[in-house]
């Protein structure tokens, strides 16, 4: 991986090699932003830009041995800590990871994800800063990746923050999250922050282009949907997204029209209520639904909508006597119930409950 890698992020990318360049690393880094939007392509850009034997005009080579072994994350000095589901076995834990290990050398901006909660164990951390303690088996920088730190475990945190505190020599932390605030302040005091911002829909649309195989039709609708974040854009691009946008519309309609219990009766009988990703996946169509219908109630024309091909709909529900300022708190409150999701909550009772919140909110009669 390198700079050249990087979708977007230019202002990152000046930022992290400005400041090797000056040699004026801090000891920790926090990459915060959106999923999908680069985070782990940095980290593994930067590392490799701190170790390549022949880097020039600000990037790595990408050919010496350490470049390559970066890629393959099979550098001596590079340090990995990723979230991995609950494990039985020592030697279910080691396939675990390394499952999502080859997930990201495949591609560095897929999401990481799964049907169960997703933490990096304290094993994990504690490990880590054992092989720290010795002395690196080869020369140059050292960096430690710590993925999503926000699906750490308390313990972890707390082990974590020993590491963060007394650094070892030549070494570098990078943390990730799309969730700083919950993160420990400690933690956050002692990193520089770094902010990563959504990409362009034209970026994400063109390199969803080339890399998934879909039509350009298709691309810019996937572009459209996953708001700025290429590893959800991909995300969509597999898998049943067809049909979980049919469901989606289908409860969203719902919404507007049926009793609150008739619609949670519905919904139990057609949403995958035991597949987390695919429950936020639907909750996060509802975002864009309720997006194009606050534009349309704003009185904004249809070429902004995203979900231009359910635009009559929207237009005869944006035509009803809605609330708009409950109308514009819908969104967010929609991303809280995802990160509830991601915290391993019920997803019946939490999708049960935030429809009842909607008929709510939306004061349908």
């Amino acid at each position: 991986m390198d700079f050249r890698s990087l979708i977007g992020q230019e202002r990152v990318r000046k930022i992290l090699v400005r400041t090797a360049d000056r040699d004026h690393l801090p000891n920790s880094f926090l990459f915060c932003g959106p999923e999908g939007v680069g985070k782990w392509a940095a980290a593994l850009a930067l590392t490799a830009y701190l170790n390549c034997s022949n880097r020039a005009e600000g990037d790595s080579c990408g050919v010496c041995p350490a470049c390559k072994q970066i890629r393959k994350l099979q550098f001596p000095n590079l340090y990995i800590a990723v979230p991995t589901p609950p494990s039985k076995t020592d030697k279910e834990e080691i396939e675990n990871y390394w499952e999502i290990l080859n997930q990201k050398i495949a591609e560095p901006y897929s999401l990481i994800g799964g049907q169960r909660q997703m933490t990096i164990p304290v094993a994990t951390v504690r490990e880590m800063r054992q092989s720290l303690s010795h002395k690196p088996p080869q020369g140059g920088k050292r960096v430690v990746v710590i993925e999503q730190m926000d699906r750490m475990l308390t313990t972890s945190a707390d082990a974590l923050l020993k590491l963060i505190e007394e650094p070892p020599s030549e070494t570098l932390i990078i943390i990730t999250t799309a969730r700083p605030e919950r993160l420990l302040p400690t933690i956050i005091s002692r990193c520089r922050r770094v902010r990563f911002a959504y990409l362009a829909e034209s970026d994400v649309a063109h390199f969803v282009l080339a890399k998934a195989g879909v039509s350009e039709v298709k691309a810019a609708l996937l572009a459209r949907l996953s708001r700025g974040s290429l590893g959800r854009a991909l995300y969509l691009a597999t898998g049943e997204i067809e049909q979980d946008r049919e469901v989606a519309k289908l409860i969203f309609k719902g919404m507007f029209t049926s009793d609150p219990i008739d619609l949670i009766a519905e919904a139990s009988d057609i949403l995958p209520f035991t597949d987390r990703f695919r429950i936020n996946r639907i909750i996060n169509i509802w975002q864009t639904l309720f997006r194009d219908l606050i534009l349309l109630t704003g009185g904004q024309q249809n070429r902004l909508l995203i979900n231009v091909d359910f635009a009559a709909e929207l237009e005869k529900i944006a035509a009803r006597d809605l609330p708009q300022g409950k109308l514009l708190e819908i969104p967010a409150h929609l991303g809280s119930v995802t990160q509830d999701i991601d915290l391993n909550v019920d997803t019946r009772s939490a999708v049960g409950a935030l429809l009842i919140d909607l008929h709510r909110m939306l004061n349908i009669r």
